[in-house]
């Protein structure tokens, strides 16, 4: 038994040396190395990748801050704020003049209302007379022959469109003068 016990364990360690040969070819020797290399090339550009997109992200970061505070001045300009300066009025006082400040300009925007009315009625009455010149105009030039029926429906159809762009405009007045008339009630 001592024999055979002896044949089976240097079988064992005979296989087991050469499995270990086989594990260590030199052709696949070096391929740890390589992959280790490999994997740490990939590593640093990962890091890289990472660092650089960080970098972006705070530069982005700072530009946003940097925009959304200019934002917030250009609003508190433009915003009317009552109450933030008080011309050194205070309760009533203060109260009043802002009750003035505010009639003078309704009565502004009532006058420049009032003058956008009249610049508009003008210039559509001015439109309205200019096309009907026009139009007896290319009459009579039909009727004498010196323009062609072509020609003569084209320039129509443009003083027609000229026509409604006054129409359009005298909407928007009589609009502009019910619009004045409820202000003034």
């Amino acid at each position: 038994m001592k024999k055979s016990l002896k044949t089976i364990l240097t079988v064992i360690l005979l296989v087991g040396f050469v499995v270990v040969g086989f594990a260590q070819k030199p052709e696949h020797a070096g391929k740890k190395e390589k992959t280790e290399k490999k994997i740490k090339k990939e590593k640093k550009n990962v890091e890289e990748v990472v660092e650089d997109s960080k970098q972006k992200k705070n530069k982005v970061e700072k530009k946003i801050k940097k925009d959304k505070k200019e934002k917030i001045e250009e609003v508190d300009e433009k915003s009317n704020a009552y109450g933030k300066d008080k011309y050194g009025l205070e309760g009533k006082a203060y109260g009043q003049e802002r009750a003035r400040q505010a009639k003078l300009q309704k009565e502004e925007k009532t006058k420049q209302l009032e003058n956008t009315v009249k610049k508009g009625e003008s210039k559509a009455n001015d439109a309205k007379e200019r096309v009907k010149v026009v139009k007896e105009k290319l009459k009579a030039k039909k009727k004498q022959g010196k323009i062609t029926d072509e020609d003569y429906g084209e320039k129509i159809e443009k003083l027609e469109a000229i026509e409604k762009e006054a129409d359009i405009l005298e909407k928007k007045v009589e609009k502009g003068k019910r619009l004045k008339k409820s202000k003034a009630n």
